[in-house]
């Protein structure tokens, strides 16, 4: 798989599909990214969301941005200097979270980190 997604920093969300942790149904939300070699990065709220608690039960996930399809396996950033330089490139990314950094916000957030197994166009 080609590690290079850098053609898909031009969006600005993407499509999140997870298994719910009970139903084992397709769960979607849209949200903010960012993007690493091979991998793709997210960030949930302090209260544990949904989707992150699905992740937790069944890591594999799908996401899609722009007309691309990126499938593969995700996990809770645990270790303090990563979950900061994951959360760091969000702050750098989204004008929004730079506003959020002096009232608290990103500065707790839960990263994930979804290694990208498969790439394929929609």
């Amino acid at each position: 798989m080609d590690n290079d997604l850098s053609n898909l920093e031009r969006y600005w969300t993407c499509r999140l599909t997870t298994r719910g942790r009970r139903t084992g149904e397709p769960r979607a939300v849209t949200i903010w990214f960012a993007l690493g070699p091979g991998c793709v990065y997210l960030t949930g709220g302090a209260s544990h969301p949904h989707w992150c608690k699905n992740l937790g039960a069944e890591p594999e996930v799908s996401v899609r941005i722009g007309g691309e399809c990126l499938a593969g396996r995700a996990r809770v950033v645990e270790a303090p200097d990563e979950s900061a330089a994951i959360r760091q490139r969000f702050v750098d990314r989204y004008l929004l979270a730079r506003l959020a950094r002096p009232f608290g916000g990103y500065t707790d957030s839960i990263p994930v980190l979804i290694d990208v197994q498969t790439r394929t166009p929609l």
